[in-house]
């Protein structure tokens, strides 16, 4: 990265903002393109003349706007454009991805079928004390790029033999609608935030402790039955969720 018409001014707001505004708009601009790498800090410490700390509190703040993002043990590189959610209407992950001109896939980590359901998934999936549950656990991609964590639990009774479909390339919502002939109707949706475990590290490229969006979603058949409920975790600076409302006047 060839610092061009940059130097420090000691009488303007702090060094590390002035490094951010910087690179800043060399992304803004297509200087620094997306999936680019940005030399270790201690060489950017070096090329600008400050402190690693200063250079860290920068990159960081980079990294929280969603400008950048770190891979454990490669470096920092340029981020893509986030990606989109609405919350207005309910689409499946490759649907949004497509949307955004992405390709979707998945790794499946694990399916298991004909589970003994927790108590609270039996209630919130409306399960009689006779029925199972079936578990799949997927990593969702963008280009390549992780995009989510995905454990998604449903009545095994509806989906028989689903372990055998292609879960890494296909939808789940168009699996179920395809091969199952079921009517995905609404979904409930819950979010929150959270902290990656070194586990969801690790598969969503991030630094352990770094936030994650969470979302909790129950997806209905039509007559209101519950068909499946999904544990969604995303990184935070992959995702802008949107959402249209009205004003009550009421």
């Amino acid at each position: 990265m060839e610092l061009r018409h940059f130097s420090i001014n000691t009488e303007e707001r702090p060094y590390y903002q002035q490094i951010f505004q910087y690179i800043y708009d060399k992304i803004v601009c297509g200087d620094l393109l997306p999936g680019e790498q940005l030399p270790p800090e201690q060489v950017l410490s070096k090329d600008f003349g400050v402190s690693r700390h200063t250079i860290r509190k920068a990159m960081d703040l980079l990294v929280s706007e969603g400008l950048l993002y770190r891979q454990a043990g490669k470096g920092t590189f340029v981020n893509k454009i986030q990606a989109s959610y609405p919350l207005s209407y309910l689409y499946s992950f490759s649907e949004q991805m497509k949307n955004e001109g992405k390709t979707p896939s998945s790794v499946v980590l694990e399916v298991e079928t004909n589970l003994v359901p927790k108590d609270s998934l039996k209630q919130r999936l409306s399960l009689t004390d006779n029925e199972r549950i079936t578990r799949i656990y997927r990593l969702r991609l963008a280009d390549n790029q992780p995009m989510s964590l995905e454990e998604v639990f449903i009545n095994s009774n509806l989906v028989p033999g689903i372990e055998d479909t292609d879960l890494e390339k296909r939808s789940l919502y168009e699996i179920l609608e395809k091969d199952y002939n079921l009517v995905i109707e609404e979904g409930d949706i819950n979010l929150g935030a959270k902290s990656a475990s070194a586990h969801q590290a690790g598969l969503l490229q991030l630094e352990e402790g770094e936030p994650l969006v969470y979302m909790d979603c129950l997806t209905y058949l039509e007559n209101n039955r519950p068909a499946f409920l999904t544990f969604a975790h995303y990184p935070h600076d992959r995702y802008v969720f949107s959402l249209s409302l009205l004003r009550d006047n009421g």
